[in-house]
């Protein structure tokens, strides 16, 4: 075999293996001539094709591609011959497999003939990515309406997953129940009123096992502001509990609903309150103090958490009304109860239950010697010159208070209180007395 048959027959067999290399791409691989024209198609997934390959062949892509591609494709192609320069490009086509999109790169064609103006276009299938592209833009935006949502609503939201931990909150919720600090729902919630707490916990595991769950109402304690031992301010709040689910049904945790509703529901109660107040003094009457006495004993406490009942009494009141007048007795009353609830602290009710008799009832006291303190602040509160219109008198009472951290009825309470201030008085003692078995 001569030298130019051997060369020959090498040629052939290259190029037999460049047709079977190309031919076992995924992408499309096309030759292009200088007119347009299709001169060479290679791919193994023809419904990826505008049109069968044996149409294709001889025809120009300007025909095969019509004017929503063809036009752009042209441009690409006189840039990439003047310049000699690849470019990359990408485009929508509709093909027998749907409409898809694809990459394109368009690069010169090298030829020892240099008036040799082919190209080639390398095309890969690029819808999936397209799609997935698609999918994260419509997410972020999804996910940027969902935030400003999240911050238009006048409620709290938050997210937890299984294990309690705080996945998301919006800054409503801060508004309703203080400073977060920690990641956890115990966090989150970490003053709920103890006889509230089942109903939350029943809800929230309801919620978690993808059951219906009913708005409850809950009482929030939110610390005080500068981390004293007040107890701070309560707000009623309804809590709405749905559970979250991926896609295949399994529940990833539950999304809260927190909205503060204290004054819808002190206005509902607003009737009930003008009943249980004293209109001479503003406080509560005798038949709310003693009420409210009976709650705070049945309530559940926490660990060393007890709460106290503070009796006090104006002394020598009677000589205030037989020498200036009731007129002027009733002012010192009014103003005895003002300066009582100024000396109590946000959470305490101050209630009369005699002619000259209050009580300053004060629910969860850490111990006696708080409530001792308590009691001085009102005992100190209370003792002032008073200017009652006819006259100027001395303001003076005798304080006694009451504390227990275990089971007491409120009469035996109040039984303490008021002979503890009766000890006081007996004495003359110008502190407090409290009450010792």
């Amino acid at each position: 075999m001569s030298q130019a048959h051997r060369t020959a027959k090498a040629l052939r067999d290259s190029e037999a293996r460049l047709q079977a290399l190309l031919s076992s791409l995924d992408d499309l691989v096309f030759e292009i001539d200088e007119s347009g024209t299709y001169i060479g198609i290679w791919t193994n997934n023809d419904s990826l094709l505008v049109a069968p390959r044996s149409e294709l062949l001889g025809r120009t892509y300007a025909e095969a591609l019509g004017d929503e591609v063809g036009p752009h494709l042209k441009e690409v192609i006189s840039r990439v011959v003047d310049t000699g320069c690849p470019e990359i490009w990408e485009y929508p086509l509709e093909v027998p497999a749907g409409k898809r999109w694809f990459r394109g790169r368009v690069a010169p064609i090298a030829g020892s003939d240099a008036s040799s103006r082919r190209i080639c276009l390398l095309v890969r299938d690029i819808t999936a990515q397209k799609k997935a592209e698609q999918e994260i833009q419509r997410l972020l935006l999804r996910e940027q309406l969902l935030s400003r949502l999240s911050e238009s609503v006048p409620v709290g939201l938050f997210e937890i997953d299984l294990a309690g931990h705080i996945a998301f909150t919006n800054d409503r919720i801060r508004n309703i129940v203080g400073d977060l600090s920690a990641d956890t729902l115990e966090a989150l919630m970490p003053s709920i009123v103890a006889e509230d707490r089942p109903a939350f916990d029943q809800a929230l595991a309801r919620a978690l096992d993808c059951q219906d769950v009913d708005d409850v109402e809950v009482r929030i304690r939110i610390p005080a502001p500068d981390a004293s031992s007040a107890p701070g301010l309560e707000r009623v709040c309804a809590l709405s509990l749905r559970a979250l689910t991926d896609a295949g049904g399994t529940v990833t945790g539950a999304v809260g609903c927190l909205s503060d509703v204290t004054d819808r529901v002190q206005l509902h109660r607003e009737p009930e309150v003008k009943a249980s107040i004293d209109k001479l003094t503003s406080c509560l009457n005798r038949d709310a103090s003693l009420e409210l006495i009976e709650q705070m004993t049945r309530q559940p406490k926490a660990p060393g958490e007890g709460s106290a009942v503070i009796f006090v009494d104006l002394d020598r009141f009677k000589s205030v009304n037989d020498r200036f007048g009731h007129a002027a007795g009733d002012r010192l009353l009014a103003e005895a109860g003002e300066r009582l609830r100024g000396a109590a602290r946000r959470n305490d009710a101050v209630g009369r239950v005699g002619g000259d008799e209050f009580l300053v009832i004060c629910p969860r006291v850490e111990s006696a010697a708080q409530a001792v303190k308590i009691a001085e602040r009102v005992a100190a509160a209370t003792t002032a010159t008073i200017d009652v219109g006819p006259g100027v008198v001395e303001l003076r009472t005798s304080v006694g208070v009451a504390w227990t951290a275990g089971a007491l009825s409120a009469d035996a309470f109040l039984a303490q209180a008021d002979s503890a201030m009766y000890e006081s008085k007996r004495t003359s003692h110008r502190g407090v007395t409290l009450f010792s078995t």
